[in-house]
């Protein structure tokens, strides 16, 4: 599910779903997904969809998968087999990366060009003294 950042006033304080906040992924150049290794049609891992590039990805403890007391207390050894993580990852969409890096081409080929005219104009300038 992708939420909107916009506010719509239809907030709630009970932690329940506000579907009047969702908008279409299609309209989405960054998004925050969750992986839990697991996909569903509802759910889908956006992280290994084509059309999306992960520039940030942080641990999260998958309660379902972990065991209650190596959630609660780090215990040497018995945590780290029984504690599960899946991941948040910071998404962007890949269309949005090929834009930006032509257009850092296109600014660096534009910098380029000046530098060339700027160079010819003092060749220019010194042939005339």
């Amino acid at each position: 599910a992708v939420v909107s950042t916009q506010s719509t006033g239809d907030q709630n304080d009970g932690n329940k779903e506000e579907s009047s906040v969702y908008i279409n992924i299609r309209q989405c150049d960054y998004l925050i997904d969750l992986d839990l290794g697991v996909e569903s049609q509802l759910e889908p891992r956006y992280n290994t969809k084509a059309g999306w590039t992960s520039i940030k990805s942080y641990p999260f403890l998958n309660a379902a998968k972990s065991k209650t007391i190596a959630r609660a207390f780090y215990i040497p050894g018995y945590s780290r087999q029984n504690v599960k993580f899946g991941s948040y990852h910071l998404l962007k969409r890949t269309k949005l990366i090929k834009q930006q890096e032509e257009e850092r081409e296109r600014l660096l080929q534009l910098e380029k060009e000046h530098q060339e005219r700027r160079a010819q104009a003092k060749l220019h300038e010194s042939d005339e003294l």
